[in-house]
């Protein structure tokens, strides 16, 4: 048996023992590490990922919600289109009871005028006609001494008034007087061609040749203009 001691390893391989023991542990702590860090990732991940599901089931109960409360209020509640629709014909009907009961007034009576001829000579004297209509179905009484029924004439250059029928004389008609339902009047007018104004009948001068117009009224309700020259 040899009494000789063990020989010793040189210096270097025991410094890199140790680095390669200090290497490991570092590569061992590094992985625990990562191990600790991937499994928070994942942890986090679930948690938001169960976070979503729970929102969109509550956002698909909410719409689903929303859809059926929807549906209940269309099906439950009639639109105001069909309302209306059913309420028409009452409508109707009370507004022509109503115009019925009102009966017919001076406006509605359709008033027109013409002429015998649409230009008259020197020595020609025009011929004016009144049209009164009533379409309405009732009978319009009206008082003529209050709504007075005239023709009226006016130069067609300045809208100058320059003759009426009633000027001078009374008119064609007075008191009270009624136009039938559905019925048709007519009256007539001769122009002198002598100007003339309200009360003053004296002195009258004959108009000048040119364009003029026509009015029939009565009150305050006239025709249209109707147009005729004067040579």
């Amino acid at each position: 048996m040899s009494n000789r001691s063990p020989r010793r390893l040189p210096k270097e391989i025991y410094v890199r023992r140790r680095i390669a023991a200090l290497v490991a542990i570092l590569v061992l702590v590094g992985l625990l590490s990562w191990g600790m860090v991937a499994f928070a990732n994942r942890s986090g991940e679930s948690t938001q990922d169960e976070s979503n599901a729970a929102s969109a089931i509550a956002t698909s109960t909410t719409v689903t919600s929303s859809e059926t409360s929807s549906a209940s209020s269309s099906t439950s509640a009639p639109s105001s289109e069909e309302t209306t629709e059913s309420e028409e014909p009452a409508t109707e009907s009370s507004t022509l009871a109503a115009a019925e009961a009102v009966g017919c007034e001076l406006s509605d009576l359709q008033i027109v005028a013409t002429s015998d001829r649409s230009s008259y000579d020197a020595d020609m004297q025009p011929t004016f006609y009144m049209t009164v209509t009533n379409s309405t179905s009732s009978d319009c009484v009206i008082d003529l001494d209050e709504d007075v029924l005239r023709f009226e004439v006016y130069h067609l250059s300045d809208n100058r008034r320059v003759w009426a029928d009633t000027d001078c004389y009374a008119s064609v008609l007075d008191g009270e007087e009624t136009f039938e339902a559905e019925g048709e009047r007519s009256f007539q007018a001769v122009w002198s061609r002598l100007g003339s104004e309200e009360g003053q009948c004296s002195d009258r001068e004959p108009v000048e040749p040119g364009a003029y117009f026509v009015h029939a009224v009565i009150g305050d309700n006239p025709s249209d203009a109707h147009t005729f020259n004067l040579k």
